[in-house]
């Protein structure tokens, strides 16, 4: 799985969620260097992605690197952020204080005001990831949001340090899905 190149909002710690950003211009950069490695690294089957540009134009990116069409899935998409969506984490904190620390101590049952459970998130990713698994033997690339691929190590109870450093933007992580479920490979 990839996060999604950097958008200038990821550079002002904005709350995207389900708003369209862009990639900027080191989001072009990283996406170049991540389909650059799989290109030489890997052997990629195919390629799928969330139906938001950010994670659509990393997609592409790779695709061109790699020559294989790409799929889009809103399933793979960010959590919706709800009256967050826009706001830096610091106009987030100063807002809404009390749900803001809710996120931090109590991921599984947040929501935010107006928007999306985490545990929704988590299940429809969880359904997107296996059924795409299920139609694939080899390796698939996925271009995603933080939050998705944040929701499947939380389901996988790889939570040290998960929240405070995040998943950063143009980074790669390596799920195996096989007989015996989900598994981090790195």
């Amino acid at each position: 799985m990839i996060r999604h190149g950097q958008t200038e909002w990821n550079a002002l710690h904005r709350y995207q969620g389900h708003t369209d950003i862009e990639l900027n211009q080191a989001g072009r950069i990283q996406a170049r260097q991540v389909a650059h490695y799989l290109h030489q690294n890997e052997e990629i089957e195919a390629i799928y992605c969330s139906d938001l540009a950010r994670s659509l134009e990393t997609a592409q990116i790779i695709a061109q690197e790699i020559k294989l069409p790409v799929t889009p899935d809103r399933r793979l998409r960010e959590i919706h952020f709800g009256k967050w969506e826009g706001l830096t984490f610091r106009e987030v904190y100063d807002q809404f204080r009390q749900e803001f620390d809710t996120w931090f101590s109590n991921t599984a049952d947040f929501r935010a005001p107006g928007g999306e459970s985490f545990a929704d998130l988590l299940n429809r990713s969880l359904q997107a990831v296996e059924e795409i698994a299920g139609k694939h033997t080899g390796t698939v690339a996925v271009a995603t949001h933080g939050g998705v691929i944040m929701a499947l190590l939380y389901h996988l109870e790889v939570e040290a340090g998960l929240w405070k450093h995040g998943v950063p933007p143009g980074s790669l992580s390596d799920f195996e899905i096989g007989r015996e479920g989900i598994k981090v490979k790195k």
